[in-house]
């Protein structure tokens, strides 16, 4: 406060102390000619020259604004487009002083006013961690960042970044048409999965896991699919049996003239009940 003495002269500023921060100066101090300073705070420096404002200084001694007590060498320099200490500068070691050099106050926006190459303007750069364009993201926009938020970067592998259903760690959903756990491979099956529900799995010999009729130990029909997964197709199936409409691939295996009603109706029904046991 201005009733503390801060510089230890035994003068406080209240008891007329006309700068506090230096003990050679204040009320009871010897006048010094030549120093342009207001040794003993009388409002006149070196034996007669004005300090107008009486702040210890007058202009010879520095004082770049004797209007203005708070403006002189040794004040304390504050935001607010003056150059408070009279040293040349204004508002420098502020927020609003570009301390880096590149175009950029904290005021303005300068994240980092000690890196020039950190400000507003800068581009993002992917790997650095840094936030380069002090937008609040760091390497947003970059293979670094993770974009859609599911905890993997493009760095770290994810094939689409602006998909957080797509990453590394997801499970592969059959029939989508995406790589979702971005293996390189589309709508690939686990081969240690039924896909079919048939109870058999590819591992086990399931030559068709999208088809429950297709499996090692089904019955072989004459639709033109290898059903019981032996490598032939047809082989010993049931005359009149074609396991579909009208004989399908393997319609070698029917026998009859023609195929009539009678015969379609005899296959679907032995389909059907063979299908529902």
């Amino acid at each position: 406060t201005r009733a503390y003495d801060d510089d230890g002269d035994g003068w406080s500023e209240d008891a007329g102390d006309c700068d506090d921060t230096d003990a050679s100066v204040n009320p009871g101090a010897e006048e010094l000619d030549g120093n342009g300073i207001d040794d003993d705070c009388d409002g006149s420096v070196d034996g007669g020259t004005y300090d107008g404002d009486r702040d210890g200084f007058a202009t010879s001694g520095g004082d770049c604004d004797d209007e203005d007590a708070s403006v002189h060498p040794g004040a304390e320099e504050t935001a607010n487009g003056v150059d408070d200490d009279c040293d040349g500068q204004v508002d420098e070691g502020t927020r609003a002083w570009d301390d880096d050099g590149d175009g950029w106050s904290e005021d303005e926006g300068d994240c980092d006013d000690t890196d020039a190459a950190v400000n507003p303007g800068a581009e993002e750069l992917a790997g650095d961690g840094v936030d380069d364009d002090c937008d609040g993201q760091v390497d947003e926009g970059t293979d670094w960042s993770d974009d859609d938020g599911d905890g993997f970067t493009e760095e770290a592998g994810d094939c689409d970044d602006g998909d957080d259903d797509v990453n590394p760690a997801a499970t592969e959903v059959p029939g989508n048409s995406e790589d979702d756990d971005c293996d390189g491979l589309v709508d690939e099956v686990d081969d240690t999965d039924d896909a079919d529900g048939d109870g058999v799995t590819v591992d086990a010999g399931d030559c068709d896991d999208g088809d429950g009729w297709v499996h090692p130990g089904a019955e072989e029909m004459c639709d033109g699919v290898d059903n019981d997964c032996d490598g032939d197709v047809d082989e010993g199936c049931v005359a009149g049996d074609t396991g579909g409409l009208g004989g399908g691939k393997g319609g070698g295996c029917a026998t009859g003239t023609g195929g009539g009603p009678l015969a379609l109706l005899a296959g679907l029904l032995g389909l059907a009940l063979r299908r529902r046991a």
